[in-house]
């Protein structure tokens, strides 16, 4: 499992349902991480008492910077991981893995700058980048293996049926 998730970097292919399995997995690791950090601040607020209308401003005085610090590297954990993930599905379709991500990752971050700069409130932004994500993943999820990939053609005398 650990492979699947960091192995693989230039030529790790994922076929279409363990592909499916292993970002389904991730997903639930991190819900289960987030409830953890909610689980660890509900705690936190109740060890140190505070007023709960007052909590968010207080609570990150509170906490520790070290404990913060450490939130970063656990969210680029889960991020390289489902990058890999997708670099392996687009390499199994055909694809340049990485080259093709980065491709969508500036694409991304070219129509979040055009919602930007047309003044798109963030709230109505979220639908938009959620239903792209959901195309993005359904089309990993069913184009076919070697789609992409030219296929040589026979040289050789042709054999009859």
């Amino acid at each position: 499992m650990f492979r699947a998730y960091f192995g693989g970097l230039r030529t790790g292919r994922l076929g279409r349902l363990p592909f499916l399995g292993f970002l389904l997995l991730l997903s639930v690791l991190f819900v289960l991480y987030g409830l953890g950090i909610a689980f660890g601040v509900g705690l936190a607020e109740q060890l140190i008492r505070m007023d709960l209308s007052a909590a968010p401003g207080d609570l990150l005085e509170q906490i520790d910077v070290t404990a913060l610090a450490l939130l970063g590297p656990l969210f680029l954990v889960f991020g390289f991981a489902k990058a890999n993930l997708l670099a392996k599905r687009i390499r199994d379709m055909g694809l340049p893995g990485w080259w093709t991500l980065l491709v969508i990752a500036l694409a991304a971050a070219g129509l979040g700058s055009a919602m930007h700069a047309s003044d798109v409130p963030l709230r109505e932004s979220y639908p938009i980048h959620a239903v792209i994500s959901g195309l993005l993943s359904l089309g990993l999820l069913l184009i076919p293996s070697g789609l992409f990939h030219p296929r040589p053609h026979a040289t050789g005398p042709s054999q009859p049926c």
